[in-house]
């Protein structure tokens, strides 16, 4: 049998590259809600994603595990809030997919024969 190796799934240094993280588009969501703003209430990403408390906690855990998100948990009152912030890795991963999907975008324009 011939043998295999994996295709590496990351662009060379510098260029934009695909994250597979963001192949949930719940997750791209809940990256891209955070990217604009320091740190977000969990009740208010969940409102934005349009997601139940188990669903946004598995995508959150998720992206935490990969160094995307940071979680805390805040006293309020006799309660606990969740506040959610994208990190620094998260924040390049995100504009990395975002920038190798608008080049696939072009590259697919460019292809395109003119009229």
């Amino acid at each position: 049998m011939a043998r295999t190796t994996p295709r590496a799934t990351t662009a060379p240094v510098g260029e934009p590259a695909l994250d597979d993280t963001f192949s949930s588009t719940v997750r791209l969501r809940i990256c891209a809600y955070l990217s604009g703003c320091d740190e977000a209430d969990f009740k208010a990403v969940q409102e934005f994603c349009g997601l139940s408390q188990p669903n946004l906690s598995k995508n959150l855990t998720a992206l935490a595990e990969r160094g995307y998100v940071d979680i805390r948990k805040v006293a309020s009152g006799r309660y606990t809030k969740t506040r959610l912030r994208l990190t620094a890795t998260g924040q390049a991963a995100l504009q990395s997919h975002v920038a190798a999907l608008q080049d696939i975008v072009t590259t697919a324009r460019a292809q395109q024969p003119t009229s």
